[in-house]
Order: structure tokens, then sequence, then C-alpha cells
């Protein structure tokens, strides 16, 4: 398949993503069923699925798959790609932290004009292999290039695999004689500065609670001038209030209130999330850690000795590692490569 009709392939994709859950463009009216039948799986058979977070990744989607986003990602490597001509095998075995988090692998195999061959988590089933019927309806030449297999990878030339630190262990034994990218847990970080304005402080919510905080992008720990003042943040917080009926969050909110009660650490508490001084980056669910700081400089010396720790730093100024601005963190562009291995020219270079 020419290059140019794989990215119009992904295009009518994203186009089909914008569409839903307006369900616009009636003459496709049976691929939004078909979506809509895979939101629901998804939905009532992961708790930490719920639709809402489903239809906002896929809004986040239906924008980063715009023609003009694509051709522009693929630009400093048009060359390459339309030289390509030897296809590699690639295994995908992908986490289910949040819905959909393999999709920029599989979109960077595919588009690069591999194979694509993908391992799914059980906790995210449905959404993929449906965005690759849909892909398929578009043109069958794609039947070809995709799999999904619950079965042992065999017949693979290079692998991508992203899980935790235990996982990503074995991984880096089992596949070392393949050209691989094992990612491992990774966290965002925010570094605030006392002055955020109300709105900064409305995105820095969504980037803790989107996804229930489980994605290597959601916010696990804030850095915080010493004397911060919590209660404009705990207002902010204020807009997921509605997470106090979610079972598994709360029972992960009383789990944690229990032991730091027990255990006699200090926590602020809102009713639904529980904020306590530690040192390390990664927090539970309904927990989040924070830790105060005196220079901004040291601050960021230190935290260049973590950064295989840290998927991207929130911040209102700049910083030495990969950053954003507050309410940005759920939202990377096709450029923004997990753990800044860029992806695609690694499936590039296979060749």
């Amino acid at each position: 398949m020419e290059l140019n009709r794989r990215i119009e392939a992904f295009a009518f994709l994203g186009g089909i993503l914008k569409g839903y859950p307006e369900r616009k463009g009636e003459e496709n009216g049976s691929l939004y069923d078909i979506l809509d039948d895979a939101v629901t799986r998804a939905s009532n058979e992961n708790p930490w699925f719920v639709r809402e977070f489903i239809e906002h990744t896929l809004g986040d989607w239906s924008v980063n798959l715009e023609k003009e986003k694509i051709v522009s990602w693929l630009r400093p490597y048009e060359k390459q790609l339309k030289g390509k001509v030897m296809k590699k095998d690639v295994a995908v075995i992908m986490a289910g932290n949040i819905p959909l988090v393999g999709l920029h692998d599989f979109l960077s195999v595919l588009i690069s004009g591999n194979h694509f061959t993908g391992r799914l988590s059980s906790g995210d089933p449905y959404l993929l292999p449906t965005l690759a019927k849909i892909l398929i309806r578009f043109d069958p030449g794609w039947e070809v290039m995709i799999a999904f297999t619950g079965e042992k990878l065999t017949g693979f030339d290079a692998v991508i695999a992203t899980g935790s630190n235990n996982s990503a262990n074995y991984f880096e034994y089992y596949f070392s004689k393949y050209p691989h990218i094992i990612r491992k847990n990774r966290n965002a970080i925010a570094i605030l500065n006392g002055h955020e304005t109300e709105d900064e402080l409305a995105g820095l919510a969504d980037d803790v609670f989107l996804y229930f905080g489980m994605g290597c992008r959601n916010v696990s720990k804030l850095y915080v001038p010493a004397g911060y003042d919590f209660s404009p943040l705990f207002l902010s917080f204020r807009s997921y209030e509605r997470f106090i009926r979610h079972h598994k969050w709360m029972n992960n909110h009383e789990y944690y209130n229990s032991v730091f009660l027990l255990n006699g650490i200090p926590a602020l508490d809102n009713g639904f999330m529980l904020l306590t001084e530690n040192k390390l980056i990664a927090s539970p669910p309904a927990v989040l850690y924070y830790e105060f700081y005196e220079d901004a400089t040291e601050l960021m010396t230190r935290l260049s000795v973590q950064q295989d720790e840290i998927q991207v730093v929130v911040c209102t100024a700049g910083a030495p590692l990969p950053h954003c601005l507050p309410g940005q963190a759920q939202s990377p562009a096709l450029t923004d490569y997990a753990d800044e291995v860029n992806t695609l020219q690694f499936l590039l270079q296979l060749s």
C-alpha cells in the first residue's frame, strides 16, 4: 500500500472518531455502530474505562489523525517512507492502563509500511481491533498487515513492549536478540510556583484525574514551594468530585486513608483524594504525592537525575525535561514519543 493511501486511511479513521459520539456522516453509520459497540463493551467490562474517558481519548485522537497533522509528522521522514521496500513484522505488546494506550504504536508501525501483530492487554481488548476493522473497511489491503493474538508471539522481526518495571526486565531478557523498544513505568509531575491562575489549576486537575490517574502522562506528584496554600488547588479538584460515586476509586481512597491513619502519616483529604508528602514520584489511584522545594534551580538539577521516572513535567515555565502547560499532559502530539524514544525512526531503521 502506497504511503499516500496509508495517510488517507488514517485520516478517514480520524474523521470517524471526530463524528463519534454525535454520529455525523450518515453514509458511515454502520462504522459508528461498530465503534459504539466496542465502547459499550469496554466500559461495561473494565470499571476504569468509563465512557466519558473513552470518548475523551477518541476526541484527542480525532485531532491527531487530521490529514494535515499526519503529513506534518511524517514530513522529516518522507524520503525514507517512500523508499521503503522491505516490510518487517513488528510485535507490539500493549499495556491496558488507559483506553487505546497502544494506538500510537499501532499507527507508527502501519504508517511506516510494516506489519503489525498486537498482543492486547486483557483490560483493553476491544477498542484497537475495532479501529483496525474501520481501516480494513476503508481499504481491505490492511487485512494482511494487521493481526492480533493472544498466543505466544512468534515470527517477528522487532518488538515494542510496554509494561511495568518488573515486566520490562522480563521483556529485556526475552527479546534481547531482537531490535526492540522496552518501556517501563513513568509518570508526569507538576511544578507549581503558587501563582497559578484558576484556569491553570483547572488544567492541572485534568492532568491529575483524567483516566483516573492511570496514564504515564498523569500527574502523580506535585512539587510546591515552601508554605504553599493547597486551598485553591483543592477548589479546582472539585470538578472531579463525581469520583465519589466510582466504587473502585473510592475503595482506593478508603484503603489508603486507613493505611495513613494507622501509620500516623499526615494527609490532606477532600473526600475523594488524599495528598501526602512523599519523596516518591509514582502514587497510587486516589493519592497524590507532594514535596516542598526551596530553590527551583536546585529542584531541576535533582529531577534531571530522576528523568527515567518522568514522562513529562507540567509547569507554567520552561524545564530541562519534556514539559507542557497545565491541562495538556494528556493531549500529546504525534511527535511526543513515550519515554522520548522516536518510535517512527526506530521502525524506519529496521530496513
